[in-house]
């Protein structure tokens, strides 16, 4: 298990793992950055919501400066498809590799301050990695609620 120091870097407080050349290789190997939507990637988001109730489903690449979604059902196309990696919580999926399940996302100390929480309205988030073959994480796979709330185990399972 990484200790703290081995996840987080100095600069910005982004996880070590956000740069790591082998990563960054297989986001850009995937081909999936700026690229359009695909109805693949939407159905399954689509899916998401129709398991969880949630209001929002993205499928999420991101690289070393931000976070593309592939896929955003729920969120207006006008609003744009990219963020900024430090305002969303994709960083910490990146240096953890592990889900993020956040019941009340305005409250959760791991995701309060990030600016990706109030500019969305984000109340709940329930987050998974999304890895490469060579388990490298490009991104994520989330669901999100205007309000807090609880996610079960089902619909965990589930995504």
């Amino acid at each position: 298990m990484a200790k703290d120091k081995d996840v987080v870097s100095p600069p910005g407080g982004l996880p070590r793992a956000v740069f790591d050349p082998a990563r960054l290789a297989a986001v850009a190997a995937a081909g999936l950055l700026d690229t359009p939507p695909e109805g693949t990637f939407d159905d399954l988001a689509q899916l998401a919501l129709s398991i969880t109730g949630a209001q929002k489903a993205f499928f999420t690449v991101a690289d070393a400066r931000r976070s593309f979604w592939k896929s955003a059902v729920g969120m207006d196309p006008v609003a744009g498809r990219v963020n900024d990696i430090r305002d969303s919580p994709y960083h910490i999926l990146i240096g953890t590799g592990r889900e993020l399940i956040a019941q009340d996302a305005r409250n959760d100390p791991r995701i309060k301050d990030l600016a990706a929480v109030g500019a969305l309205g984000i109340g709940a988030w329930a987050g998974y990695p999304v890895v490469s073959p060579e388990g490298q994480v490009l991104g994520g796979f989330c669901v999100v609620d205007q309000d807090a709330r609880p996610f079960t185990p089902g619909q965990r399972q589930a995504l």
